[in-house]
Parts: structure tokens; sequence; C-alpha cells
């Protein structure tokens, strides 16, 4: 009786210690206000884009392939590309995000980071210079080729 009790014990504890490993997994895809702002800081040297969108939204579903590409082709050492993802739904981030060849960090971001940003409607860009200033916030869809064009402005750091 005592092996079958210890047998028991011992199963469950091994179910205990899976059970939250994909919770982990999606903690890790979480962002916060203070965690953003030390990203954009260790990003001195490099221009910063954040594009904030959801998994139901239409101009985003248009954007994100324009990142990426964007991503593909301009270096990391020039640019850090983030993606804040506002979904209510975590199920609904994640199907998105394995539908979607993101080549880029991705984010589920909570209240205060979109406080910190203004996000009123989606998507939305919010973009850094190299010297880690605010250069360019704006809402609605973006071109990649606008982005770009934003990126090799004179003033802005030098473009890209």
């Amino acid at each position: 009786m005592r092996i079958i009790t210890c047998a028991a014990v011992a199963f469950f504890l091994t179910l205990a210690c899976l059970g939250p490993a994909p919770a982990l997994a999606r903690d890790d895809m979480t962002i916060s206000a203070g965690q953003l702002v030390d990203r954009i800081s260790q990003s001195r040297g490099k221009f910063v884009v954040i594009n904030f969108w959801a998994s139901w939204c239409r101009p985003c579903q248009q954007e994100i392939p324009e990142l990426i590409t964007l991503r593909r082709d301009i270096p990391e050492g020039d640019l850090v590309l983030l993606g804040i993802s506002v979904d209510q739904n975590p199920g609904d981030f994640f199907r998105f995000i394995k539908q979607m060849p993101f080549n880029y960090p991705v984010f589920v971001g909570g209240a205060d980071v979109a406080g910190l940003f203004a996000v009123s409607s989606i998507p939305k860009m919010v973009v850094f210079n190299r010297e880690g200033e605010m250069i360019h916030t704006s809402e609605g869809y973006m071109s990649g080729d606008e982005l770009r064009e934003l990126l090799s402005l004179p003033g802005v750091g030098g473009g890209v």
C-alpha cells in the first residue's frame, strides 16, 4: 500500500511540474511598459520601430508582412523592430503568430504599455531615432515604403 501511495504522489508531482510549462512560455511573450522602455534604452545607436497590432485588425494584417520584409532587408545592427499585440485573448494572439512568419520579436502588451504610448487605435507605429528620441507616431496603416522613407530622412539619425 505504501509503495502505491508513493508512486501516486510521485506521479502527481510529475504532472504538477509539467503543467505550468506552457504558462511560462506564454509569460515570456508578455512585455510591460518598464521592459519596453528598457529595450528602447538598450537600443541606442539603432532605429527602434514599435508596431502595435491585433490579430483581428485587417490593416494590421496588411502591415505586418511589410514589416517582415523590412526586417529582412535592414540589418539588425541598424534597426530594432518590435511587435506589440493588444489582443485581449491570448489564444487569438498565439493562433495568429503561428500563421504569420514573424522574423522579429512580438509580445502581448498590457494596458500599461498601451497607456505609455497613448494607443487609442491600431495599427499604431512608434519610431525612435538612433539617439533614442521619439521621432514619429502614427495610427492607421503605414506602408513599408513610407516607413523606409521616414528612416532615411535627414535629421533622424543618419538613415539606415
